[in-house]
């Protein structure tokens, strides 16, 4: 799904879409490094890992945020994509599959979701 010259946003879990905005000015992430990156329009297409916490984004004025769990990143057409296990606040905090188990299936679905049959 190219989205042109507009930066879109789409945070999916397993459950399915948790979160999707279009025509953002900036999205930023929190990477597994400990830093954080800003994505703009025309960002180089990347897959990264994220770790829980608040992912930004920005349309005009209005500066927006969502808190989540860790998961894995994917930017590629101006759509930035997180893969996630889903909100802090709305996934129950006993979950018990080992963290790799976890990004193996995350990983998992987002080979799914952008293999060129799903588009």
């Amino acid at each position: 799904m190219s989205l042109g010259n507009e930066l879109g946003l789409k945070v999916l879990s397993p459950e399915g879409i948790i979160l999707e905005a279009h025509n953002l000015d900036a999205v930023n992430v929190p990477l597994v490094d400990g830093g954080t990156i800003g994505i703009r329009r025309g960002h180089a297409p990347l897959i990264a890992e994220t770790i829980q916490g608040p992912v930004v984004y920005k349309q005009g004025a209005d500066l927006n945020s969502i808190n989540l769990h860790a998961g894995v990143l994917d930017i590629r057409n101006n759509l930035v994509t997180i893969l996630t296990a889903g909100e802090v606040e709305q996934t129950s905090s006993d979950i018990t599959r080992p963290a790799e188990t976890e990004f193996d299936r995350l990983i998992q679905t987002l080979i799914n979701h952008t293999e060129p049959d799903n588009e």
